[in-house]
């Protein structure tokens, strides 16, 4: 009996190989209660770019997908009149997609070996995420009806920003355990933003070489060559990208006694409002040999030279369409704009994340010394 059990046993791995052998494509056979007819999309992005991007009908509260890709993807499903996203990880199998009364972000997602990773990945946080929706919930709800003081809300800010710590903690831990998944490598590259340098190496010399050929080990090996973050005393380093006129232009080219290299995004509502303070200050010191760079993170140009026109900004300007992925980000180490640096005419860096009154003040007491 017990031989007969083995056979069978090792029949069903076997078949379950050729099966896998012979599946080459992709299916995803979605399931969306209470929904009838609308559109699903789907789309990939490697960072700065969308990769891939398809769409069905909803029908009878089904849809379906297939197709063939190259390697597991990390992928964004929508349906238009439905609120949120959902992530999941396309793989050259069979997924399906139940969405329930909790809409998208409470889908379930069954699939191949990087989803369930991701599945594992999001159980491990669940207890830690349901009490910061719940915080958000109070918060939002507190808001609405005006029932919650400063005071109290301060302190649901407060505990939010410690669970989202704890999050954190969790994150780092799942990486250490599975550091050969790609949903490591995934998160890891993506916690770039929020991890010091040296935990974020020692992390990525957890995976396997495998791994780190991924698309993302190979992101966050360019993170790590690049990412020089200039302090306060060292030089700047100097990059290219190009002008209003897509001309490309360096840095170097466009210093001068001193240069505010000004990180900003048309996007940036702090960026814009502090522009009229910064055109002050450039026109006060810009005769005594003071410039400013805009780089800015605008993945679209046209938003971009918008912006330059609307606020009548004077001083240059240079565009870094990969925005955050960008070797401009990742060598400043940038967190979010607004951000700048101010170097000096030796290239040197005296002053980082200045406000305008700070800027005003440091340029006061630097052309008053010399």
């Amino acid at each position: 009996m017990i031989k007969k059990a083995l056979f069978v046993l090792v029949f069903l791995i076997i078949a379950s190989c050729k099966i896998e052998k012979k599946n080459i494509g992709y299916e995803i056979h979605g399931n969306v209660k209470g929904f009838n007819d609308s559109i699903c999309e789907i789309f990939q992005w490697d960072y700065e770019s969308v990769y891939f991007k398809d769409s069905v009908l909803v029908k009878d509260g089904k849809f379906k997908f297939s197709g063939t890709i190259d390697r597991p993807r990390r992928t964004t499903l929508k349906i238009k009149g439905m609120p949120g996203t959902m992530f999941f990880w396309l793989e050259n199998t069979q997924t399906t997609v139940t969405i329930n009364d909790d809409g998208l972000k409470k889908a379930i997602v069954v699939g191949g070996e990087a989803q369930g990773m991701a599945n594992l990945h999001e159980l491990k946080k669940r207890p830690i995420s349901n009490k910061i929706d719940s915080l958000g919930n109070i918060i939002m709800t507190g808001r609405k009806t005006g029932n919650l003081t400063d005071q109290e809300q301060d302190t649901l800010y407060l505990r939010m920003q410690a669970l989202n710590e704890e999050l954190y903690e969790v994150t780092n831990a799942f990486i250490r355990d599975f550091p050969n998944s790609l949903e490591s490598a995934r998160t890891l590259n993506e916690s770039r933003f929020r991890l010091d340098k040296e935990l974020f190496t020692e992390l990525f010399t957890l995976m396997n070489d495998k791994t780190q050929a991924s698309i993302y080990g190979k992101e966050i090996a360019r993170y790590l060559k690049l990412n020089v973050n200039p302090q306060i005393g060292d030089k700047y380093v100097d990059f290219e990208l190009n002008n209003i006129n897509g001309q490309k232009t360096k840095i170097s080219d466009l210093r001068e006694r001193y240069t505010l290299i000004e990180f900003w995004a048309s996007w940036c509502s702090p960026c814009r409002e502090s522009n009229p303070a910064l055109k002050k200050v450039y026109g006060k010191f810009h005769d005594k040999g003071f410039n400013i760079v805009g780089v800015s993170m605008d993945h679209v140009q046209e938003k971009w030279l918008k912006a330059i026109m609307e606020d009548s900004l004077p001083w240059d300007h240079v565009l870094n369409e990969k925005g955050p992925w960008g070797d401009v980000a990742t060598i400043y180490n940038l967190k979010g704009v607004p951000d700048n640096i101010l170097i000096d005419d030796k290239g040197r860096v005296i002053a980082r994340g200045l406000v305008v009154d700070d800027l005003e003040a440091k340029l006061e007491m630097e052309f008053n010394e010399k």
